[in-house]
């Protein structure tokens, strides 16, 4: 078991992001391939630093509306995903 407590946490994986803000892994997933979520890989395991993913909270790209996205995308986080694929 890890004595660490949680406020010490420097980052968090993308499974312990996801039950932080209550939601799933993927859309954790998502974001991260979106590049609106930054994180990181040490070894095989991706993480996401507290500090970034608080940035994230305190922004409204997790929630993106068609006035915050550019034309290209016509706002909808779906299109974004789509484009940052393409």
């Amino acid at each position: 078991m890890n004595t660490q407590t949680e406020s010490n946490k420097l980052a968090v994986t993308i499974v312990e992001a996801a039950r932080t803000i209550s939601v799933s892994p993927r859309t954790i997933q998502n974001y991260i391939q979106a590049g609106i979520l930054p994180s990181r890989k040490i070894g095989r395991r991706t993480v996401i630093l507290i500090r970034d993913l608080e940035r994230f909270l305190r922004s409204d790209k997790r929630s993106l509306k068609p006035a915050d996205a550019d034309e290209r995308t016509g706002g909808d986080i779906k299109t974004r995903l789509r484009s940052a694929r393409d």
